[in-house]
């Protein structure tokens, strides 16, 4: 299980260099040559993409393809979320110190004496108001953010689900015997069946599962600070006669398969070498992994198209609030695997070329009175970046004036929020584009 969710996790990268392993290590597994896909009325251009700087996909400077969608490191992700909780403006800023002072695993392994301590004088932070700070970034997503360790971090997880018996059960084994569990699930639960007696073993297997699909750690599935340089997208989104349908790209799927005339060789065999049974299981766990992988990267494929809609259709201002843990229930999967899943993959559509984790977001905006509908950050830098490019430059529009004009949209964000969106997707002052 864990080695299954280790491959969902990788990238196409990642997932090449694996499979090179274990080519290396299995002869019972070989390469197969990569299918051929016709992707010529979808005019997507053969050649990967240079992320860090922004690089057009095509050679056509005005193809639609210039448009490229960053995967979001954890840091950026927490600094997005302060102004979708409520809190006063000190209280915000306190949140973004801490966030700040995380690692690269998301734990804050400084204690908030420490913290206080070396931070400016002129900043006059205060322990009790930096507690208070640490208990409201706690409550960010992903669960198990800002805690000390391992431990903590899944204890946060644990007090995130339903509670039951197997909850109870795993926060158990969390606190007292992590350090004993191994792989192999039948020995952990005859083990820990002495150690808490108190569990019937039905309870224990409920309970580790819960803990295999828990994140090792908080920024677990987030870009790193450094995003990988080249990728190709994992799956296309092309428009047929019967609507947008996600079309996955085989040439960055592992190419490989099962030698069957050395496989039948020994299982001809009367005695085959316990060596070759156990490489001929491997390779057919691994091509089942692989399998899995691509199962569940196309299902939250699909799962995308059929709730963006309108981005498909009308680009960045048609995109909708989507959660991680909506696709989880939907798909009936854990949200640590929905993680896994849109970690490092991307999506290439007429709009561009997209990492996964893009179209989910915690950032949604209620944009009416009774919030039965939403719009998501992304959406509003939008309707920002367009409002502005039509005004006149002679009399540009304050981020007051923006403001008004979002809320006469049914938009109801802060002025601050607006002026951060305006930072983010890089419009200058209203000082600075203001023309004589």
């Amino acid at each position: 299980m864990q080695q299954s969710l280790r491959i969902l996790q990788m990238s196409g990268i990642e997932i090449e260099r694996e499979v090179e392993d274990w080519l290396e290590e299995n002869p019972i597994l070989e390469r197969t040559e990569t299918p051929s896909e016709d992707f010529s009325s979808y005019e997507m251009p053969r050649q990967t993409v240079d992320i860090k700087r922004g690089v057009s996909l095509g050679d056509d400077d005005s193809s639609a393809w210039e448009n490229l969608a960053q995967e979001e490191t954890l840091n950026a992700y927490l600094h997005k979320q302060v102004s979708e909780h409520p809190l006063s403006p000190t209280e915000a800023a306190h949140v973004h110190i801490l966030i700040d002072f995380l690692d690269d695993k998301g734990y804050l392994t400084d204690s908030i004496t420490e913290i206080v301590e070396n931070t400016p004088l002129e900043w006059m932070l205060d322990e009790e108001d930096m507690e208070i700070a640490l208990e409201n970034l706690q409550n960010f997503e992903p669960a198990g953010i800002a805690t000390a360790n391992l431990t903590q971090s899944l204890l946060h997880q644990l007090d995130r689900l339903p509670l039951s018996p197997a909850r109870r059960c795993a926060a158990q084994i969390v606190m007292h015997h992590l350090d004993k569990l191994t792989q192999n699930t039948p020995k952990n639960v005859n083990r820990l069946s002495k150690l808490l007696p108190d569990f019937d073993n039905d309870t224990l297997r409920e309970a580790l599962e819960l803990i295999t699909n828990l994140n090792p750690y908080p920024s677990y599935g987030f870009a790193s600070e450094e995003p990988t340089q080249y990728v190709h997208p994992d799956v296309f989104v092309v428009q047929t006669e019967a609507g947008w349908r996600v079309q996955v790209n085989e040439e960055a799927q592992p190419q490989i398969k099962i030698n069957t005339e050395l496989s039948e060789a020994f299982q001809d065999e009367e005695a085959i070498d316990p060596v070759w049974r156990e490489k001929i299981a491997a390779a057919k766990q691994k091509m089942d992994m692989l399998q899995q992988r691509k199962n569940t990267l196309t299902r939250v494929a699909e799962y995308i198209v059929e709730k963006q809609q309108d981005f498909f259709q009308f680009g960045e201002i048609g995109i909708v609030p989507m959660l991680l843990k909506d696709c989880a229930k939907y798909l009936e999967l854990a949200e640590s695997t929905i993680s896994r899943a849109v970690s490092n993959k991307y999506l290439a559509c007429p709009q561009g070329l997209f990492a996964l984790r893009y179209f989910f977001s915690q950032n949604a905006i209620s944009s009416s009175e009774d919030g039965e509908e939403g719009i998501s950050a992304n959406a509003i830098k939008s309707i920002i970046n367009e409002l502005v490019e039509r005004e006149d430059k002679r009399k540009p529009y304050s981020d007051c004036a923006l403001h008004q004009m979002l809320q006469q949209q049914g938009i109801n964000i802060a002025r601050r929020t607006v002026a951060k969106y305006r930072e983010q997707i890089g419009i200058p002052t209203v000082q600075q584009r203001r023309e004589s």
